[in-house]
């Protein structure tokens, strides 16, 4: 099997970005990442970024064509190709715990081992509060309807019904081993158009499914899940939780959507109540309905509610007119966005507030980088490698960090790494390996 380190891979590349290239230009570059079943990137045409994508179609052919060659491993590559004979090749290999960006090659540094940002580490003791059941409930009439809607179907055996509380720490509710134990699997059709249409059930087994939506994958990147802020469920019906594994799944609306029984419901909530898991949002649940039966049996969903997102965050930009000292009026500030801005901010109102978590800031957004080691509680730092630079030589990264990011902007990839590894060193992880091929 050939390795991405070696020239011969990537020469079909660099000869398809020519022979995309429009007639009269001489250097092609292409920046991106590639791996079995997905490359992507962006090109530059003699230092420029077209204004539209170049209409040859080769590239992409040659960069899956590389991606089968190497056998699925993701690398990123930065390859030139010139009319007069430049051929070049740098392919960065990221260290575990490092992850390819969006925009940028080189994303997030996850500096501690298995850290989660603070939205996701949240989570409730499963007696906290207990609630009891709906009186709506009824598990002899779940158990008729998916014996009327599915009577072919097999149930789950009681044992396995048994491991799955084992591994949550708490009994599931009897409307969901009604559920169960009257059909394993199946599409539980139920109602119309005026209705709840119903679901197709997860198997009790189907841990890929139910993974999406622990709090380690439901955020996606850590730079999303550090962004998240949730404020209480103006109801109170629903935990402003990130994700947790008592939001349990038992069916899908063939959409990657789920419905969930609720297992640590908030004060006003009732245990065993159903959960919409939209798969396009990073936290957070919206009740459906207060109980199964409620649901699938009458085909009533209840008003939605649920937590509120974006309570804690400030997203300091001149395009919405949010100031930072429009921010410092946030009693519940925990993350701090510094976006398209006419002069660099000065973060004085905002400094040793013990709550923010995360400060992201565009390349020269931050009017003193220092500042950000004046937010006792941060941790996730992204800003440009010149902002890190000030640190860097200061002395005054924050050390409670527990996750990093260089935005590159328009820097070159070769200080952004070198930067990133400067901080993977303070924290004794692996370094980004770049190999030069020319």
């Amino acid at each position: 099997m050939a390795t991405a380190r070696e020239l011969s891979i990537w020469m079909p590349v660099l000869e398809a970005l020519l022979r995309d290239a429009p007639a009269g230009v001489e250097l092609v570059e292409f920046t991106g990442t590639v791996g079995t079943g997905s490359v992507g990137g962006s090109q530059r045409l003699d230092g420029e970024r077209p204004r539209h994508r170049p209409e040859g179609t080769e590239l992409f052919d040659a960069l899956h064509g590389a991606a089968s060659a190497i056998g699925g491993e993701q690398v990123g590559v930065v390859l030139r190709a010139s009319r007069s004979g430049r051929r070049e090749a740098d392919v960065v290999e990221l260290p575990e715990g490092a992850s390819y960006g969006m925009g940028d090659m080189i994303g997030d540094l996850v500096l501690v081992d298995g850290a989660l940002p603070g939205l996701y580490r949240r989570q409730t003791e499963p007696g906290a509060n207990p609630r009891p059941t709906a009186a709506s409930a009824d598990p002899a009439a779940l158990t008729r309807l998916v014996h009327q809607k599915l009577p072919d179907a097999a149930g789950a055996p009681a044992a396995q019904l048994a491991a799955v509380e084992e591994r949550l720490g708490v009994p599931l509710t009897d409307e969901v081993r009604a559920l169960y134990l009257a059909a394993a699997a199946g599409e539980l059709i139920v109602g119309g158009e005026d209705g709840f249409y119903g679901m197709a059930l997860i198997p009790l087994d189907d841990d890929e499914t139910r993974g999406w939506y622990l709090p380690g994958a439901r955020m996606s990147q850590w730079r999303f899940g550090a962004k998240e802020t949730l404020g209480p469920d103006p109801r109170r019906k629903v935990r402003p939780l990130g994700a947790t594994p008592l939001w349990f799944p038992v069916g899908h609306d063939w959409g990657g959507n789920t419905y969930a029984v609720d297992l640590v419901p908030d004060v006003d909530g009732h245990r065993g109540q159903v959960v919409f898991l939209d798969h396009e949002q990073n936290a957070g649940a919206t009740l459906v309905g207060e109980s199964l039966t409620e649901l699938l049996v009458h085909g009533r969903e209840g008003e939605p509610t649920g937590p509120v997102g974006g309570a804690g965050t400030a997203h300091v930009n001149d395009r919405n007119g949010t100031t930072v000292a429009a921010a410092a009026g946030n009693a519940e500030l925990e993350v701090v966005s510094l976006g398209l801005l006419d002069a660099p901010a000065d973060l004085t109102p905002l400094l040793d507030r013990p709550r923010v978590r995360t400060l992201d800031a565009l390349p020269g957004t931050l009017a003193d980088p220092r500042q950000a080691a004046r937010f006792p509680g941060l941790e996730y730092l992204s800003m440009g490698a010149d902002d890190w630079r000030i640190l860097l030589d200061a002395g005054e990264v924050p050390r409670q960090l527990l996750a990093a990011r260089v935005a590159g902007g328009d820097d070159d990839l070769a200080v952004v790494v070198a930067t990133a590894n400067e901080l993977l060193g303070l924290w004794d992880r692996p370094l980004i390996q770049v190999t030069r091929l020319r």
